[in-house]
């Protein structure tokens, strides 16, 4: 297939790269790096990029949804930056050469292979044009022996058929070789009818060679019997004898001299067609991946120049690609200590790479602890602040797998004013650091102590507030989960969010997302169970078409949760009042009409009564329907229980939802990216089950309990 690599730094600013999916991305530099040379520009430094988002050299394009027709971007690495060169030491040694020398050496192999390659090529496609001239002599020849007045009868009959045959199959080389010919140069390829399949093409083309070569062979061992053997006939002239004695000399030269000549020719082919097996990157790839020891890496991270700092910081974050291993020799090696302080680098690049290469180390969990313990959790979150959006993506996606494994570890991020660097990167960063910082943030609410940290100050429920405005689904769910943690833990703090009703009234205009509509509707019913939130509630603009839109997803438990919530208005008269201005029952009439089971349509049928019927002064109590009903979110639960056959302990609370980890996305949103575990296959996001944070001697932890709403 066929990608295109963009470059703003050459006057040619589109290469053409032909390539294979299951090649990986140190193969396509290797390719870049061979133009690069051509160019002279073979100490240019580059990453790619795609989607934005840095690729790996370990990894290939499938890995990266890389598709033909792709475009990548070649970024050079040693733009930023530059004036935090060490002016006291000598510039040109600080800034380094360039490419690593083993990578300049297996550059020059791979060029002098190719060249060695056009070389041959060029010599060969000139042999092949003498083929023709033994064609000719082979044609001249039987001609010349029909026309001759005497015949080298020594050599029997067959002689004129015999040149007639050996001149069709020297012509058939020809004309196959003609025809299907390929030809190289190291800057176009291989070009020509056969420039798909060359190898293919060198052995026909040998196998017919071999096969007129035991011809010629055969035929000059004839030849020079019948010199051996030739004699003067009684009689005979010598003009005759002259002339068949020229015949037997010039067969067996001709004949020798072509098996000569389709034996060397036989040998270029062979020595090319090992040669083709010879790709671009085949040296290269291996010093991309892994330049030099991780000992010398390391030791250069730490006490190198900028320059050997940058390029330390890179060849790790390549290392970590190349799996566990590679990873657990960084750490062996001291190689966590010596990224986290180049993760404070004044260097922009050096910051980026050193990054990345935490980012991947914190895959492996027996890794998080270690690096909690040397303090690298303030790195992170000191790194949510930079200017520099992919350093702040991979501190988020690092911060990620951290706090999705420990309570310790979680309680390492909170500290030292970790939840305001956590929404500091919510409200500023990028729609993908977004989504990192929700799921983040509902992970920390799953541990007790945080929540409580949480629900104690306004800054943490303000960004997430401001993340209910994202246009990402994932985003807005991962926010409203975790503000319904905060609110079965105080639902004071998102009544004081001024913004909070404004968003969620304007869900049904941004979303269709119906497990969306629910979490926003649990937030509704603590603000309806609340007098005074109630009355702010029943004063929001467009309160009616919203939970009219709630109720027209026909999902049952969205139905009950919309009519608790205007049920809730009756334990206040001036509610209630209130609830009729705004016609509310007309929403309970929709959901009586389209009910999505029994029990919403009694909620909304006694509803309606409460309507039709409501009393002079006094709470309006709705009659008919189970007390459980009109308590809180966990009474609403005990309904649930109640038609179900389903106990739910008095002492558990109910926070709807968690997170998973998933791979890297294809859109470059980032690795790790959180998905609810409802989204997996039999369950429904946030409907027929809860998730039900359960607390245990050593800690407070995730269970997922079935519990029919």
């Amino acid at each position: 297939m066929l990608i295109y690599v963009e470059s703003s730094a050459f006057a040619i600013h589109t290469f053409v790269l032909q390539c294979h999916q299951s090649d990986t991305l140190a193969r396509i530099r290797a390719h870049l790096l061979h133009m690069l040379y051509e160019m002279g520009r073979e100490d240019h430094q580059f990453r790619l990029r795609f989607k934005g988002q840095f690729l790996r050299d370990a990894y290939t394009l499938e890995d990266y949804h890389i598709s033909e027709h792709s475009v990548l971007k070649m970024v050079p690495m040693a733009r930023r930056q530059e004036s935090f060169v060490d002016v006291k030491g000598n510039p040109q040694q600080n800034m380094g050469s360039g490419q690593n020398m083993d990578i300049k050496i297996s550059l020059v192999m791979e060029v002098a292979q190719l060249k060695w390659r056009e070389n041959m090529m060029a010599d060969f496609n000139g042999s092949k044009s003498l083929n023709r001239l033994f064609v000719l002599f082979s044609g001249l020849a039987a001609f010349w022996w029909f026309l001759s007045p005497t015949k080298p009868h020594q050599l029997g009959s067959f002689l004129p058929f015999g040149l007639i045959i050996y001149a069709c199959g020297c012509g058939l080389i020809v004309l196959y070789s003609f025809l299907k010919g390929p030809s190289y140069t190291h800057k176009a390829g291989f070009v020509g009818p056969s420039s798909l399949w060359p190898i293919r093409f060198m052995v026909i083309y040998g196998i017919m060679t071999m096969a007129n070569w035991a011809a010629a062979v055969g035929l000059a061992t004839w030849a020079c019997l019948s010199v051996l053997d030739f004699a003067r006939d009684q009689g005979e002239t010598y003009e005759s004898y002259s002339l068949r004695r020229f015949w037997s000399w010039f067969l067996m030269f001709f004949w020798g001299l072509h098996a000569l000549y389709l034996f060397i020719m036989w040998t270029m082919v062979w020595s090319l067609v090992h040669n083709f097996r010879f790709e671009i990157g085949d040296l290269l790839e291996r010093h991309l991946i892994i330049t030099r020891d991780v000992e010398k890496v390391i030791q250069a991270a730490k006490g190198g120049r900028v320059k050997e700092q940058r390029n330390a910081a890179f060849e790790l974050a390549t290392l970590t690609t190349t799996g566990d291993d590679g990873k657990f020799r960084i750490v062996a090696e001291g190689g966590l200590e010596a990224l986290i302080s180049l993760g404070l680098s004044r260097d922009e690049a050096t910051q980026e790479y050193a990054t990345e290469a935490i980012a991947e180390m914190l895959t492996v969990p027996a890794i998080q602890d270690q690096f909690v313990e040397l303090g690298g959790v303030g790195t992170l979150t000191t790194l949510l602040h930079s200017n520099n959006e992919r350093v702040v993506q991979e501190a988020a996606t690092a911060l990620s797998y951290i706090v999705s494994d420990t309570e310790e570890n979680r309680q390492a991020v909170v500290a030292d004013r970790g939840l305001e660097d956590i929404a500091h990167a919510a409200r500023n960063g990028t729609e993908s650091v977004k989504r990192y910082m929700a799921g983040v943030f509902l992970d920390l609410a799953f541990s007790a102590d945080v929540r409580a940290q949480m629900a104690a100050m306004n800054t943490p429920t303000g960004a997430l507030v401001d993340l209910c405005t994202s246009s990402d689904p994932e985003t807005l769910r991962l926010a409203l989960q975790t503000l319904e943690l905060i609110a079965l833990e105080s639902s004071d703090v998102i009544f004081y969010q001024d913004n909070l009703l404004d968003h969620l009234m304007a869900l049904p205009t941004n979303t269709m997302d119906s497990s969306i509509y629910l979490l926003a509707g649990k937030i509704l019913l603590y603000y309806a169970e609340n007098p005074e939130a109630c009355e702010k509630l029943l004063n929001t603009d467009n309160l009616k078409d919203t939970l009219t839109q709630f109720a027209k997803t026909k999902d049952p438990v969205l139905q009950k949760v919309v009519a608790k919530v205007i049920l809730s208005t009756f334990e206040d008269r001036k509610l209630a009042q209130k609830a009729k201005d705004l016609n509310l029952k007309d929403i309970l009439a929709y959901i009586r009409s389209h009910s999505g089971d029994r029990d919403a349509w009694n909620m909304a049928d006694e509803g309606i009564s409460l309507f039709d019927n409501a009393t002079e002064g006094g709470k309006y109590k709705p009659a008919g329907i189970p007390a459980a009903s009109s308590g809180s979110m966990s009474s609403l639960m005990k309904l649930r229980d109640l038609a179900e056959g389903t106990k739910v302990p008095e002492d558990v609370k109910m926070p709807l939802g968690s997170t998973g980890v998933l791979p890297r996305d294809e859109d470059g949103g980032g690795r790790g990216s959180r998905v609810s575990v409802y989204d997996r296959p039999g369950t429904s996001a946030m409907g027929s089950h809860a998730s039900v944070l359960s607390k245990s001697t050593e800690g407070t932890t995730k269970v997922q309990k079935d519990v029919q709403l």
